[in-house]
Formats: structure tokens, C-alpha cells, sequence
């Protein structure tokens, strides 16, 4: 299911991307099988892409960061997005937080700029930065709870003007 152009998707992507998953709903597995059924059914056309999304987006509800995985599997055309505030002064202000609270830990913060480079210059997935930055930002949940939409924004400039 990779799109002409793009970063083909590994089956090691794909296995995060349901260890991720399973994580999640690690109290309510029924959830997870439910959405390996909805993959199963698009994979043998009993469902389109369109199908997959409102599905996933219904069960993905609260976990934004899933719904966004979604993407690195979905054919072209079919993007998911969030609705965003201003998409440059939410970079912008989230990176401003995390210096601000990582101060004293330079090297971590220059980990992070590094994660968000490389997922802008395509050498990253979505997926791969947020494992990477998530642990970087460990014990830090309010700033976690962001990483979602901040990742949507700077994964989203690879294709656009680059800014950041």
C-alpha cells in the first residue's frame, strides 16, 4: 500500500504501528481486533480507503497519534488530518516549551531538532519520530499529549514549504 513517490512502508513500520496499537488499547483488546478486522476487510476490498478512515477515526477517537499512523498506510489521496490551530506558531510554540523544559539537558533537545529534521526531510516516518521523541520526552506527559499534533504539523511542511 505505498503511495507512487513517497517512503515505501516496511513491514517494520507496520508491526510499530500495531505494537503501538495494542499498547493503547492494551486494557480493551477487542479494540485492537476490531481494528485488524477493518485492515483485513480493506486489504480484501470488502472496505475503501474512505471506509477504513471513518472506522478508524470513530476508534481512534482519543488517540490522535494513531489515527495520524494511519497515513504512512493509506493509498494517496487519502490523507487524515486534524484540524489545526495557526500550523507554524504550534511548531513554533512547542519547540519554544520544550527548550524551555529540557534547559540544562541541551543534548536531549538537539536529539529532538535532529528527529524533527530528519522527519521533514522525509527520513523519518511519523511513526519512527514519535516513538524516538516520546522517549526522549518521557515523564513529561502534558508535553507527550502535544507531540501529537506538532508531529502532524512538521510532517505535514515535508510536502509544503519546509518551515520550521
Amino acid at each position: 500500500m505505498d503511495s507512487e513517490g513517497s517512503r515505501k512502508v516496511t513491514t517494520k513500520d507496520a508491526l510499530l504501528y500495531l505494537k503501538e496499537i495494542k499498547t493503547v488499547f492494551k486494557e480493551d483488546m477487542e479494540k485492537y481486533e476490531y481494528f485488524l478486522q477493518i485492515m483485513k476487510d480493506f486489504k480484501q476490498n470488502r472496505i475503501d480507503a474512505n471506509g477504513v478512515i471513518s472506522a478508524a477515526n470513530e476508534l481512534f477517537k482519543e488517540h490522535d497519534h494513531l489515527l495520524l499512523g494511519l497515513n504512512n498506510f493509506l493509498p494517496r489521496g487519502y490523507p487524515i488530518q486534524l484540524p489545526l490551530r495557526n500550523e507554524q506558531s504550534t511548531e513554533e510554540d512547542f519547540k519554544k516549551k520544550v527548550k524551555t523544559r529540557l534547559e540544562g539537558n541541551s543534548h536531549i533537545y538537539d536529539s529532538f531538532l535532529d528527529i524533527i529534521k530528519m522527519l521533514e526531510e522525509g527520513k523519518k516516518s511519523t511513526i519512527e519520530a514519535h516513538e524516538e521523541i516520546a522517549s526522549l520526552l518521557e515523564g513529561h506527559n502534558d508535553l507527550l499529549e502535544e507531540l501529537v499534533q506538532f508531529l502532524q504539523g512538521a510532517s505535514g511542511s515535508r510536502s509544503g514549504s519546509g518551515s520550521t
